[in-house]
């Protein structure tokens, strides 16, 4: 596709593409790829070229940094969640170096992923690995809501299954479990840098909706974004030290 801000530009500066590559260092022929195919050039030329035409280089190719910053931050995108192959899920869970997050209303699949979770998530901690889980109040309305939404009557007893499952590793030093009572506008897993996002379609189950492989970095947006949403989320939570609850409030905070 021709770009027409760059064609503008150089008529503006009175600049041929023959001139323009000898100002810029290019051979003429790379100019007209720009021009007429519309390629993006390198770092280095892009701001050469953008000093030669006198503009910035967002007015020539837009915000292209940001866009090359968000290709490399987008690691994979599956269809669906249950498309992600379970090795997957077994390498991010064995390979996790300094922290694990789940937050989730339930995520009863990933129990499914490994031959012990709860073992892992100890021997994890016992490694230095902070783990911290993030699930569904299963007495709470959002829970309450979303089991409508998704058009079933089994999202409580799911969350109750998956704590009953966690419950030997509650109290590990290292572990900490909170319940939230709020909408859950995505299921992400965060395994040290590397982030997945199961997004969620209203009134689908989550394993049947698309989910994103993120690169957490220093260039990263996205990542980040999910990431401020996950402590607040977290601050806002209800600490579980033991499952099943008791009132006992040395015991449930």
């Amino acid at each position: 596709m021709r770009n027409q801000r760059l064609v503008a530009a150089m008529s503006q500066a009175g600049l041929s593409q023959v001139r323009l590559a000898a100002a810029v260092g290019v051979d003429p022929k790379t100019v007209e790829r720009w021009v007429a195919q519309g390629r993006t050039p390198h770092p280095r030329h892009r701001v050469a070229v953008s000093e030669a035409l006198g503009c910035d280089v967002a007015a020539l190719w837009g915000d292209v940094d940001r866009a090359e910053a968000a290709a490399q931050e987008i690691v994979g995108v599956y269809p669906a969640r249950r498309a992600v192959p379970s090795g997957t899920w077994r390498a991010f869970l064995a390979g996790v170096e300094q922290r694990f997050e789940l937050h989730a209303f339930a995520a009863t699949f990933l129990p499914d992923q490994t031959l012990d979770l709860t073992t892992e998530i100890v021997t994890m901690a016992a490694r230095g690995v902070r783990v911290r889980l993030l699930l569904g109040d299963p007495e709470g309305d959002a829970v309450t809501v979303r089991t409508a939404e998704e058009g079933g009557t089994g999202l409580s007893g799911r969350i109750a299954l998956v704590l009953a499952y966690l419950a030997p590793a509650l109290g590990t030093p290292g572990v900490e479990v909170r319940l939230h009572d709020s909408t859950l506008y995505a299921t992400t897993f965060r395994f040290d840098d590397d982030l997945l996002v199961n997004t969620h379609v209203w009134g689908s189950p989550a394993g049947a909706n698309p989910l994103l492989h993120l690169k957490d970095g220093p260039e990263a947006s996205m990542a980040p974004a999910y990431q401020a949403g996950f402590e607040r989320v977290w601050n806002a939570s209800t600490p579980l030290r033991v499952w099943p609850r008791t009132e006992d409030p040395d015991e449930v905070s």
